[in-house]
């Protein structure tokens, strides 16, 4: 596909970020296209995971080479979030897009924690809440300086994009530009359990791909979600799947997640997800990532034998059951043969209480 850069016109200005330090957003004229979405979506996700209830879904065109919103509404929001980068350049990020879309169309850039999990964290952004930009023309580039203190070496991340438009029409994304962030970490994580052993103690398992120079594996445990510490290492030896044991039985709910470490010293985490004691029983579903490729985890109560999983379409029509492993806290339900959309994930423990949760195939 032909590609083309527009020259934009914006004025300067200093915006409070949700971070501790103001964000100054200035033109700039050094974005070097990075991404062209021609071969592959760059592993960006739509909607991002802080998107709005009336957010819609933009999808890679593989034959023009760049994300597309197609939705026709004509009030709407639609975002887009990046794979987990390493920011490696002190206090300042040049970001830049190629753009198409309807007249009054606003936009948004803001750089996220690179975590998936509560409380978000917003490093910079070229607005304060609800305050969005209008881009300047029908079609044209984005090419921004954001400054904030908020951003340090080393820290992971994520950019989203988000568009508000009044207007139907297609809005389409192409050409991303950023000056600060090195690639996404050599690991994919593909899912992360814990798991209940008949003594007491908790078994984490967690599926990786594509390890790349990856050296090893440490397992963080937390009592609150937020202060986590050190419980062990393991080496990375190209397995596809990797366990660790606690030998302490909790006692409390506790958290775990997984960081890998690569050989140049980068590391990327999993999810946090979360193990209860048998006197917590959990008040609902609790599913993840969201959105999802290929497969979602859900966690529940300890599931009797006649517990049961149901997937659901937004119309109603059952497309999957499946039965829990009795006595265990999550079940893994693989969604990759599934369209892209919306589902209702329902848990049915077999004594009449049911609990349900959303899904978001992408």
């Amino acid at each position: 596909m032909q590609k083309f850069l527009l020259s934009s016109v914006l004025l300067l200005a200093v915006l409070t970020a949700g971070s501790q330090s103001p964000t100054v957003v200035s033109n700039a004229s050094n974005c070097i296209v990075l991404y062209n979405f021609n071969t592959t979506n760059q592993g960006f996700s739509s909607p991002s995971i802080y998107s709005s209830p009336d957010d819609v879904t933009f999808n890679w065109d593989a034959v023009a080479g760049n994300e597309i919103e197609t939705s026709g509404l004509s009030v709407r929001s639609a975002s887009l979030i990046s794979p987990v980068y390493l920011q490696n350049i002190a206090g300042s990020s040049t970001i830049g897009f190629r753009y198409e879309a309807p007249t009054g169309t606003e936009y948004r850039i803001r750089i996220l924690s690179g975590t998936t999990s509560p409380p978000l964290e917003v490093m910079a952004t070229t607005s304060n809440g609800p305050v969005y930009t209008p881009l300047p023309a029908l079609a044209g580039t984005i090419c921004l300086l954001l400054t904030d203190a908020d951003l340090i070496v080393g820290r992971l991340i994520r950019i989203e994009f988000t568009f508000r438009s009044n207007h139907p029409g297609d809005v389409i994304f192409d050409d991303m530009s950023q000056s600060a962030f090195t690639s996404p970490l050599p690991v994919t994580f593909e899912g992360f359990v814990a798991r209940k052993n008949t003594d007491g103690t908790t078994k984490l398992l967690w599926n990786v791909g594509e390890e790349i120079n990856v050296e090893s594996y440490i397992v963080e445990t937390s009592i609150n979600g937020i202060a986590f510490k050190n419980a062990g290492t393991v080496r990375a030896t190209g397995a596809a799947i990797y366990s660790f044991s606690l030998a302490e039985i909790p006692v409390q709910t506790m958290y775990y997640r997984v960081r890998n470490v690569d050989i140049g010293g980068a590391s990327k985490y999993t999810n946090i997800i979360k193990m209860y004691v048998s006197n917590q029983p959990l008040t609902q579903l609790e599913i993840y990532p969201v959105p999802a490729n290929d497969m979602v985890t859900v966690q529940h109560n300890p599931s009797p034998n006649a517990a049961k999983i149901t997937l659901i379409t937004t119309n109603g029509r059952i497309i999957k059951e499946l039965m829990p492993v009795a006595n265990t806290y999550q079940t893994q339900v693989h969604i990759g043969t599934l369209p892209k959309g919306i589902y209702l994930l329902r848990y049915d423990d077999g004594k009449n209480n049911i609990m349900s949760g959303k899904i978001i195939k992408q």
